[in-house]
């Protein structure tokens, strides 16, 4: 099966999770119905996606009885396997992790809940650690793109897009470290934001050296996204970041937006890439926005330092893994990516130092660009989707490598900066593959970002699978 849809499925159609929270909340529906059928959905998909690492469906339908609050209060989602819930382990997309269930959720997990009041389904899946954009692991193995099963769902927040793609729920939890938000989202057809840095109660990088990682959501329409953050303020609020506020609609102010398609080394995107954000610079345009076309502002050298940066965290990765769970952990069974890329990090610690240094004043070079442009547009990714096995797990790392910076050019400055970042489902590649245009503001100013997706999105709504 090449396509893979779930909207045919039972009573949720393609409601997104704002419209079964409020039929829930009108007593339209249960969430218990609404439970039901998404695990209907889930075990239909999942033959052909391979997006859930561990079920919990008889507990979910127990808490769907019970009542919650909150912005998706008994909708139904998924938690991505790099964070704890409750009762189910934590396997990081590692065959080398033998872990016991979660004693207790960790802190974003209660924060998700407590934001949202969903029922969790089970653990999405994602790739080791999450240091890759794709869903192939030696633990669970391939996780599919329900837009073309043969072609990467993109990651490392991979189950996460898939599910939420193929319908099975209306949004999933998702974190991004270089652009597993975003990445994704582009590659299934999704609404993605990486918010800015400090904009959740904690993250998983926030002792490392740069705290590049913040969570998320991956979601079909503008509105969830908006309502999440909007729900989120109220449980945390950053006293140092401007607040968000609860974004319904497009803003008034038209806006200065910083045009380029080209990667840092001055090298084209795919053309059906191209050719989306293009279009996505003309409907700007066409809003009333002013569009400058640049050339790219970031210096490649940022992009080797992020490599020695990447380096870093899978040699902590594994580190942290023995310290938790001591010889249970046998980081002999990681892929061999994880393993040379992190063996590789003591060979360079002492260049590392420098590399760590010049990430950290990038963010200066970004805020001096974001004074004279109130948002970037970019592609998400230099081409769409690639086929299962790109980045397979018995590639060397440098092939890795040279693989990576012919894709992922645009989504890591953010995670360096702290600045938020979002990506639209935009255009369509000639094989039908979703493309995914990034817009990127200001440190703290996630509400331009959505007021322009909700204008976008009212313009140009935006293309799903339909019931195969």
């Amino acid at each position: 099966m090449k396509k893979v849809s779930t909207f045919g499925i039972g009573m949720l159609g393609d409601w997104d999770a704002t419209e079964i929270s409020r039929k829930i909340q009108d007593a339209d529906i249960s969430a218990t119905e609404a439970v039901t059928c998404a695990i209907e959905r889930a075990k239909f998909a999942d033959k052909f996606i391979n997006a859930i690492v561990t079920d919990d469906f008889e507990r979910a339908v127990t808490h769907s009885k019970k009542k919650t609050t909150g912005s998706f209060a008994g909708v139904p989602t998924f938690i991505k396997d790099l964070n704890d819930y409750q009762g189910l382990p934590t396997l990081k997309g590692s065959k080398g992790i033998h872990a016991k269930p979660a004693a207790k959720h960790d802190k974003v997990v209660e924060q998700i809940l407590a934001v949202t009041g969903s029922i969790v389904l089970g653990k999405s899946s994602t790739s080791e650690f999450g240091l890759l954009p794709c869903g192939e692991t030696l633990q669970h193995g391939e996780t599919r793109n329900p837009w073309n099963t043969d072609h990467s769902t993109g990651g490392s927040s991979a189950g996460a897009a898939a599910l939420v793609a193929a319908g099975v729920v209306p949004f999933a939890h998702a974190s991004d470290g270089g652009g597993s938000i975003r990445i994704p989202a582009s590659c299934c057809g999704l609404v993605g934001l990486k918010p800015s840095r400090g904009r959740n109660i904690t993250s998983i990088t926030k002792i490392a050296p740069i705290d590049i990682a913040e969570d998320g959501i991956v979601s079909r329409t503008v509105r969830d996204t908006a309502n999440y953050y909007a729900q989120l303020e109220q449980y945390y609020a950053n006293p140092n970041l401007p607040s968000i506020g609860h974004v319904k609609n497009p803003g008034k102010k038209r806006l200065k937006i910083g045009l380029f398609t080209k990667s840092s080394l001055g090298v084209d995107s795919h053309g059906d890439v191209t050719e989306a954000v293009l279009a996505s610079g003309k409907l700007c345009e066409q809003l009333g926005h002013h569009v400058e076309y640049i050339q790219n502002p970031f210096e490649h050298s940022v992009t080797r330092d992020v490599l020695v940066y990447w380096s870093f965290l899978s040699f902590a990765s594994m580190l942290t893994e023995y310290a938790s769970h001591g010889w249970h952990f046998n980081h002999f069974k990681t892929a061999k990516f994880t393993k040379q890329l992190g063996g590789f990090f003591p060979l360079i610690s002492l260049k590392a130092i420098s590399s760590f240094k010049n990430l950290k004043e990038h963010r200066h070079l970004y805020a001096e660009l974001l004074n004279k442009y109130d948002v970037l547009l970019s592609p998400t990714l230099s081409h769409p989707a690639p086929l299962i096995g790109h980045f397979g797990v018995d590639i060397d790392a440098l092939e890795i490598v040279v693989k990576l910076n012919s894709y992922v050019n645009f989504t890591t400055t953010q995670n360096v900066t702290g600045a938020p970042a979002i990506s639209l489902p935009l255009g369509l590649s000639r094989d039908e593959l979703p493309i995914g245009v990034q817009f990127a503001g200001k440190v703290g100013d996630e509400r331009t970002l959505l007021e322009l997706a909700f204008e976008i999105e009212q313009a140009q709504p935006f293309k799903r699978l339909h019931a195969v």
